[in-house]
């Protein structure tokens, strides 16, 4: 834990004190390289703010007035730009990865959690996602482990042929469109899943689904709903839908390029 001079008693109570919120900003963001040479993906701006400012904001106007922020790769930008968390009205404290400890990892650098449900999102994540319909699905669906999910198509450049066992060809369909559910990088979870994260090496979130997975747990996953948006800002290509995004009162729409 990073401990900075802050005044917790200035930070409010919400109706979301049980949960723990964790941004996980530590990684170097190597896929947007000449921008990340010499600050954290974090700290890309979308619409004029770093992204993960937006994500705070996003968070509080959904009535979280707490995080944890997990920092490895040029932390201290991070922590210079954020602070305490009091000019967005929240309480900031930060979780300093020393080595890579991958994209959940570092949730056992911090040993003392006092709550036992877990909100954990990527750092680069654009998004409006509705976070009170999560908690709904999670306690309805009595889960494990909750995973926001959102729809990729992929065109494939070839024809792909469909034939039964024998060889006979059934049907030919031509550069056909894949439909793909993906995770986000939004996840909700309880303890006994955070028990499961790796205290010996470094840890993604899909390992950690898998080992959920694999000891039985109720995973679940709800999907995007209409007039929610969800950009990784992991790429050129995804920085600059992001930025490309209009927010009008009830969606956000995508403009068309002239």
């Amino acid at each position: 834990m990073i401990a900075l001079n802050c005044l917790k008693s200035m930070t409010p109570h919400s109706s979301n004190d049980n949960i723990n919120v964790v941004i996980m900003a530590g990684g170097k963001g190597s896929r947007l390289k000449s921008l990340t040479e010499n600050r954290p993906k974090a700290l890309v701006e979308v619409q004029g703010k770093p992204v993960i400012v937006h994500l705070l904001e996003h968070l509080i106007a959904s009535g979280f007035k707490s995080a944890h922020i997990s920092v490895g790769y040029l932390a201290d930008q991070i922590i210079n730009e954020l602070k305490c968390g009091s000019q967005f009205g929240a309480q900031l404290d930060y979780i300093r990865e020393d080595r890579p400890s991958g994209s959940i990892g570092a949730l056992v650098l911090r040993q003392d959690w006092e709550k036992g449900t877990f909100l954990i999102i990527n750092g680069d994540v654009f998004s409006n996602f509705k976070i009170d319909r999560l908690l709904s699905a999670f306690v309805k669906q009595d889960a494990d482990l909750l995973i926001l999910t959102t729809s990729e198509t992929v065109k494939l450049p070839w024809g792909v042929i469909v034939a039964d066992q024998n060889g006979k060809v059934v049907r030919l369909e031509e550069k056909p469109d894949l439909r793909f559910l993906i995770s986000s990088g939004v996840y909700l979870f309880n303890k006994k899943v955070y028990d499961l994260i790796s205290r010996d090496s470094p840890m993604e979130g899909w390992e950690l689904v898998q080992t959920a997975l694999a000891k039985g747990l109720n995973v679940v996953s709800i999907p995007l709903q209409e007039g929610e948006y969800w950009v990784d800002v992991g790429t050129f290509e995804s920085l600059e839908k992001a930025r490309n995004l209009t927010l009008s009162s009830d969606k956000a729409q995508i403009l068309e390029e002239s």
